[in-house]
């Protein structure tokens, strides 16, 4: 059975999501069929959200070095 919140409980919890989104930004992106599990064949012990966050910010730091 699922837990219930009190109203007080429910507008903490919407706050907290509201000012994690403040500070974070979300994409939302589309890949090719079996990319998922050709990431998670790596055995990388990372989700596949944090593989692709971790790839990407990892080439953009490359990228600044060479750029700037």
């Amino acid at each position: 059975m699922a837990k219930e919140y009190t109203a007080e409980q429910r507008a903490a919890r919407q706050k907290a999501v509201r000012e994690y989104e403040k500070r974070n930004y979300r994409l939302n992106i589309v890949f090719p069929d079996g990319t998922k599990e050709r990431i998670e064949s790596l055995g990388l012990n990372k989700t596949v959200s944090a593989f692709v966050r971790d790839t990407v910010l990892s080439k953009l730091d490359e990228l600044e070095k060479i750029l700037k």
